[in-house]
């Protein structure tokens, strides 16, 4: 058929085929897998790495709070105000014990200046708390800045980070780590 020849609906047929063709080409990427989903790094849906950021405006803060990486994911935190630190609730280090069983305490140096990260890949399945340790005008701890790592996904009755949060800790942490386990043990038990 030529293409003086060709009904308009055949045209549309060609024309929509075509186009379909050039979006599939442009939302996959150059190796031809598919982008990760917007939502990568949230809970139900592990990254290979995620960025968090923490702050001090209007208060020491994680943002995200919670992030899901798979096993042997690394998570990047980044200083865009302030002075902070990322240490884990480790027994050996800070405790109380909020992290899988067998697994060597972590953390950082003081992170001083915008620009300033920190990073640690996490190769063991399991649930991680982290804590802001420094105390600058107020303890950042005291102000409630925490934050949870799941990495893959474990079973969470097992995991010391998913029991109810310790009545020795600041109200605020108490707080946000019933908010984490009620958030992460739905996902969690939800399965991939």
């Amino acid at each position: 058929m030529e293409a003086t020849d060709c009904t308009r609906r055949e045209a549309l047929a060609l024309t929509g085929g075509l186009a379909s063709a050039v979006v599939a080409g442009c939302l996959s990427s150059a190796d031809g897998d598919d982008e990760p989903p917007e939502d990568a790094g949230s809970p139900g849906t592990p990254a290979e790495s995620v960025q968090v950021t923490t702050t001090s405006r209007p208060y020491p803060k994680f943002e995200p709070q919670i992030v899901h990486v798979e096993a042997g994911g690394t998570v990047e935190w980044l200083v865009e105000t302030g002075r902070h630190d990322v240490t884990a609730y480790h027994r050996d280090q800070h405790p109380p014990h909020h992290t899988p069983e067998g697994v060597a305490p972590w953390g950082s140096d003081r992170m001083t200046g915008a620009g300033t990260t920190y990073e640690h890949t996490f190769e063991t399945a399991g649930v991680y708390d982290y804590v802001d340790t420094q105390h600058v005008c107020v303890a950042h701890e005291v102000a409630g800045n925490v934050g949870r790592v799941v990495v893959g996904w474990p079973d969470p009755d097992g995991e010391p980070a998913m029991v109810p949060p310790d009545e020795d800790l600041p109200s605020r942490v108490r707080n946000a780590f019933q908010r984490f386990n009620d958030e992460t043990r739905p996902v969690l038990e939800a399965g991939p």
